[in-house]
């Protein structure tokens, strides 16, 4: 019997209260370095996930080889912007596994596995994951509901950032009891060779 995707909703919420809060401003002076040693949650724009989402996965461009890389486009609609990023980040990675419901038709890219959410908690949230020996990047958010936004208040999202391995390793396991044919088990961090 598999697990039913809301594993991942309960996993969300008891993690969150966990990471110290920072502001979107955060990202304006945050470098990759930074983002190997802090952890911490938000609320940020779209412009604020693009923003930190694109360095995770420029780390992954700049280390060819190095990291399986998995990534929630809520909606395979909102990939078109960023297809010539992913045609890079998709030779790059290890693997890669995109997470959408398919509004319209998934991209084909080398060693690429599409995940349909339709249907599921998982179009509310919003994530990339790196993970390999030594790269253990993840961002993981909920989408605020239009209902707990201000009238005109742009679509936001409430998550966390970690570099911590566990972390990395927790969600990849809550994303393959939910995608077990799908998505493989993660290695457990002190398993991954560098």
């Amino acid at each position: 019997m598999s697990t039913p995707p809301n594993v991942l909703v309960q996993f969300f919420g008891k993690l969150l209260p966990l990471f110290p809060p920072r502001s979107e401003a955060f990202l304006k002076s945050a470098s990759q370095e930074d983002l190997q040693r802090v952890n911490f949650r938000y609320i940020f724009t779209v412009n604020g996930m693009v923003e930190i989402s694109h360095m995770i996965e420029d780390f992954v461009i700049s280390n060819p080889g190095v990291a399986d890389t998995h990534v929630s486009f809520q909606a395979f609609s909102r990939f078109a912007d960023q297809e010539q990023r992913y045609n890079r980040l998709a030779e790059s990675a290890q693997g890669l596994w995109l997470y959408g419901a398919p509004d319209v038709p998934p991209p084909q890219l080398p060693r690429t596995s599409i995940i349909d959410t339709t249907g599921t908690p998982l179009e509310r949230y919003w994530f990339v994951i790196a993970y390999g020996a030594g790269v253990h990047m993840t961002l993981l958010a909920e989408e605020v509901t239009s209902a707990d936004r201000l009238p005109h208040e742009p679509r936001m999202y409430e998550g966390f950032y970690t570099f911590d391995p566990d972390f990395a390793y927790k969600v990849l396991n809550v994303l393959h009891a939910i995608f077990p044919e799908n998505v493989p088990a993660p290695v457990p961090p002190e398993l991954l060779k560098n």
